[in-house]
């Protein structure tokens, strides 16, 4: 099952993370999925720095909608979080050496499904905990949804090693 991760992100696990159990704050597994997922997009800009469509990811103008503040200087889309989950298998401790895979399971025409999977960095069939997050592409100017650029599909394609066909 691992296996089919391409990405793999070190987890550094900290003090303040853990509850009074002594072990991970069941929060605390959603940011560990947000840095994970933040480490993934920051290696598909090789690939968007040389696809077509760049501008659409590049274009900017100052944010209209008062419900997203992304100031003077921001790009005009880009991602929200939609949905997120967590499916908790074994309690994660301080001392454990954990790594959070992270792929792109379902590419859609505004959104895109990210899987991750927190296992021990050394024995891989210890799976800590599974989760799901479902990411669309937004118009900040206007607060809704609007069409990936091909970029981004063509990013994810590389990154996965299979195609993802854009939705009729």
């Amino acid at each position: 099952m691992s296996e089919r991760f391409p990405c793999w992100y070190p987890l550094q696990i900290r003090f303040r993370d853990l509850d009074p159990l002594a072990h991970v704050n069941n929060a605390v597994y959603f940011t560990y999925f947000e840095e994970a997922r933040s480490y993934y997009l920051s290696l598909l800009e090789r690939w968007l720095k040389e696809g077509p469509g760049e501008e659409a990811l590049q274009e900017r103008q100052s944010a209209e909608n008062p419900r997203i503040q992304t100031g003077p200087r921001a790009t005009r889309y880009g991602l929200l979080v939609k949905e997120v989950s967590c499916t908790y298998e074994l309690p994660l401790i301080r001392s454990d050496r954990a790594e959070v895979g992270v792929r792109v399971s379902h590419v859609g025409r505004t959104s895109f499904i990210m899987e991750h999977q927190i296992r021990d960095a050394h024995n891989h069939e210890r799976v800590f905990a599974t989760g799901r997050s479902v990411m669309v592409w937004c118009d900040y100017r206007t607060g809704r949804p609007h069409p990936l650029p091909p970029a981004l599909r063509q990013a994810f394609e590389q990154m996965e090693g299979r195609s993802f066909p854009t939705p009729e």
